[in-house]
């Protein structure tokens, strides 16, 4: 058996493909136009600010983190399930991201390492962690859990300190080397499509 092979870290790593305040957003939306287009429209990489709204792209499947609003959670029968969709039509794949710290507030740039909460556009809940019988998992609850950001690489030629559009992350809970991920290539296609929080060493680049 092959020991301390390290896992494929394009499962556990998501990019941040676009962010824009929710006013822009709203916009976008209810321009039927603007929306089929995308992501193509707006994002690059501009520095992120906290308040606005986030589009993350799993770096594995190309596909998106979105709240599964017609399935219900297994641990909690208000909160929704978290997955993977292919496109970013609606509502579904945009999570708005707030300080966890009085020491930050609205408006300000989100820091690399900061605790934060992000909230599902759609459903107006929290991205939370959640103990399921056997397994962590990871649901829109109206329960916060705090995260914190680790940049595995940048959208920028210089590091800044700051999160901006391109960068590769990892959302990490409690400062632990633990973080969101989803099943490998390994798995059936349905399972691939599920969110799941993992422990066990993830190794930065």
């Amino acid at each position: 058996m092959v020991q301390n092979v390290p896992p494929d870290l394009s499962i556990c790593t998501f990019v941040l493909e676009q962010s824009l305040s929710v006013r822009a957003l709203q916009e976008m939306l209810a321009n039927t136009e603007e929306k089929a287009e995308g992501t193509a429209q707006g994002g690059g990489h501009r520095t992120l600010l906290y308040g606005h709204a986030v589009l993350l792209r799993h770096s594995y499947s190309g596909m998106y983190l979105c709240c599964l609003g017609t399935s219900r959670s297994s641990t909690d029968k208000l909160a929704f399930d978290v997955g993977l969709q292919e496109d970013t039509t609606g509502e579904a794949c945009w999570w708005t991201i707030h300080p966890a710290s009085k020491q930050r507030s609205e408006g300000e740039k989100v820091r690399v390492g900061d605790d934060l909460i992000l909230v599902s556009v759609s459903s107006e809940r929290y991205l939370h962690l959640s103990y399921g019988t056997d397994s962590l998992q990871v649901d829109a609850a109206f329960q916060q859990t705090l995260w914190s950001v680790a940049t595995v690489c940048s959208g920028s030629e210089v590091a800044q300190g700051f999160m901006i559009g391109g960068d590769v992350l990892r959302l990490l809970h409690g400062h632990m080397d633990e973080c969101l991920t989803v099943p490998s290539g390994e798995h059936g296609e349905d399972q691939r499509r599920t969110v799941h929080y993992e422990g066990g060493y993830c190794p930065s680049l």
